[in-house]
């Protein structure tokens, strides 16, 4: 009973999920169907609007062309008094003069130009000149014309058929006014196009295959009664109401009979669209192809109703592809499912086994886990004394970093030291020198009060720069932690006061390119112990290599919101091997005795941690008179205050 209705709620879930996906499927295929119908139907309506609009300016430019002729005036206004002798001798006139551009005009689609006295009788057809003198008054155009003289267009039944007319009124000379127009009023220029010539530009020039359906009650009697009306028109298998030209029969073949003959509903789709009468399309599918059909509906002249469509067929392989996608993914989604819920299915009907199986399962596991228990307990105890060992090597290496870190601080004092002992000689001397020569002068009595004073100033001079060497000195020493503002330029060459004694000894040049006024909000000692550690590792590069030209250059510029200082050296460089790793702890490549390998390492601490800047290395060549050098430069990136 259990298994019963786990296979019924099953099937349940099937039916629904598979229901949903078909439902979704069929709105996206409806939708993305209903895109190209649009696309279809908008390009004929665009087609078909571009040759009207193309007829009618060549109707307008037909109409100037012919009115511009003098003579053609002329006739129009002698046929206001001529005989119908004379009307017969300016007919023929009239026709030599217009026979040329009727000609060029039916290259362009005219089928149909004609002339109409204000009495509404036909004075001349260019496309059959024989027939003339007949009433035209049944037609609205001719209506229209006599009434308000006013151009006109649209689609209206003629004596052969209907087709799209263009009227324009002939005038003696420019008329604005009513009155005006009446009393200048000389006769009509009707300009026609035959609905063919829709059909062949659309074939020829967009590669559309259409045809065209006209209402029946379009015809007149007389038309019907015509002998070849049955050779030219034959009824249409979208609409009872419609007739369909045979001229040009490819469509009819192609298209009416396969798809619509064939297919009762599409039949019956086309004749209850075409009873609205609004601009639609569909689709039909024949040989595995989808054609899709677009209707275009076009009205009367006079009442503005439809009374025929323009069709076209076109085969569209997007629906065809759309289709087919849904097919294939309900066929897939079916089999999807059918699988899934057999797995479903097959697991439940484990589930009792596998019951059991938790079961014993439950057992071993609890009994692992009492185990766990007492194994974490143990391991607890080996992690508390394990904590303690750690802290306490954590705390030996602490130790010994800062031992080794006090030491190198101690090795950049005892060469300071040497640098202030090598500065003191010669303010010494001259201290010596002054204080001996004034007690020499005194004694022997040519101690002048200019020459005291002098040496006075000497004496002071000296002892003040032997003071600011001792404050120099002793602030760094002092290694006051306290953050300040200070300035870059004057932090340098405290710097430089400091390894004095170094540059000379070791001759080395210094080249400055310091900016005025950068301030820095930062620990002024720990940039000089930078300084200090970046200028040793670059003055024992350049005493290993045994340059004869020993530079240093130090340069400082803003960027932005940062403080940019560049110290570059002539030594030849650091060696690709271990650039990457000269900040690391402990990394040196001195001998033991010479390097703890922390000063650097410092640097980067100095730097990055305490002062929120950047530090960084790199090999450049570069050109300082006229010479190319190679060596190491340190960028060294610090806020601005």
């Amino acid at each position: 009973m259990k298994k019963t209705k786990i296979i019924i709620i099953l099937i349940s879930l099937f039916i629904l999920l598979y229901g949903i996906i078909y439902n979704i499927t069929e709105i996206n295929k409806q939708q993305r169907v209903q895109i190209a119908l649009d696309t279809h139907l908008d390009k004929l309506e665009i087609q078909y609007n571009t040759l009207i609009h193309h007829w009618k300016v060549t109707a307008k430019a037909a109409y100037k062309s012919t009115t511009g002729i003098t003579e053609v005036i002329d006739i129009f206004k002698e046929l206001q008094t001529a005989n119908k002798q004379e009307k017969k001798v300016l007919r023929e006139k009239l026709y030599k003069i217009m026979l040329n551009k009727y000609k060029a005009l039916k290259t362009k689609g005219v089928s149909t130009y004609s002339f109409v006295l204000p009495n509404q009788t036909a004075f001349l057809r260019l496309h059959t000149h024989k027939r003339f003198g007949d009433d035209v008054s049944s037609h609205y155009r001719v209506e229209y014309m006599t009434k308000f003289k006013k151009p006109i267009f649209g689609y209206e039944r003629g004596k052969i058929g209907p087709s799209f007319r263009n009227a324009f009124p002939i005038f003696s000379k420019s008329s604005k006014t009513s009155k005006e127009k009446n009393d200048n009023y000389l006769g009509m220029l009707a300009i026609s196009f035959s609905s063919i010539g829709i059909e062949n530009y659309l074939a020829q020039v967009s590669k559309i295959d259409t045809h065209f359906l006209i209402h029946k009650d379009t015809f007149n009697k007389q038309n019907k009664q015509k002998k070849d009306f049955s050779n030219k028109y034959t009824q249409s298998n979208e609409h009872t109401d419609y007739l369909i030209s045979t001229l040009n029969s490819k469509y009819n073949k192609k298209y009416t009979i396969n798809y619509i003959k064939k297919n009762i509903n599409i039949k019956e789709q086309i004749h209850k669209n075409i009873n609205k009468g609004q601009k639609f399309s569909l689709y039909a599918i024949d040989n595995d192809k989808a054609t899709i059909l677009s209707f275009y509906p076009i009205k009367n002249i006079k009442e503005k109703k439809t009374v025929a469509w323009i069709v076209s067929a076109e085969n569209d392989t997007f629906i065809d592809m759309t289709l087919k996608a849904n097919l294939f993914i309900r066929i897939i989604s079916f089999f999807i499912f059918i699988f899934l819920f057999y797995f479903i299915y097959r697991v439940i009907n484990q589930k009792e086994i596998l019951d059991m199986q938790v079961k014993e399962k439950t057992n071993i596991l609890a009994k692992t886990n009492k185990d766990l228990k007492n194994s974490e307990e143990k391991l607890k105890s080996i992690n508390k004394n394990l904590e303690g060992i750690i802290e306490k090597e954590v705390n030996k290496n602490q130790d010994k970093d800062k031992l080794v870190f006090q030491q190198s601080k101690m090795v950049s004092m005892g060469e300071m030291i040497g640098n202030i002992a090598h500065q003191w000689r010669q303010p010494l001397s001259v201290i010596s020198t002054a204080s001996t020569g004034m007690k020499m002068q005194k004694e022997f009595g040519n101690l002048s009060d200019e020459q005291f004073v002098q040496n006075c100033d000497i004496i002071n001079n000296n002892a003040q720069y032997l003071s600011k060497t001792i404050d120099d000195f002793r602030n760094f020493i002092k290694g006051s932690r306290t953050k300040k503002i200070f300035n870059l330029k004057d932090d340098i060459n405290s710097f430089l006061t400091l390894v004095e004694g170094t540059i000379k000894n070791n001759y080395i040049i210094i080249v400055l390119d310091l900016q005025e006024d950068i301030k820095i909000d930062g620990y002024e000692n720990e940039i000089i112990q930078c300084l200090i550690n970046i200028f040793n590792n670059a003055k024992d590069a350049l005493k290993e290599k045994d340059i004869k030209t020993k530079y240093i250059f130090i340069t400082t510029t803003k960027l932005n919101d940062k403080a940019i200082v560049k110290i570059k050296d002539n030594a030849g460089g650091i060696p690709r091997d271990i650039i990457a790793k000269i900040f690391e702890p402990y990394f040196t490549t001195k001998h033991k005795s010479q390097g703890t390998g922390l000063g650097l390492h410092m640097t980067y601490n100095l730097i990055v941690e305490g002062m929120n800047g950047t530090i960084e290395a790199n090999n450049v060549s570069y050109i300082y008179d006229k010479n190319k050098y190679t060596g190491a430069e340190f960028i060294i990136s610090l806020p601005i205050k």
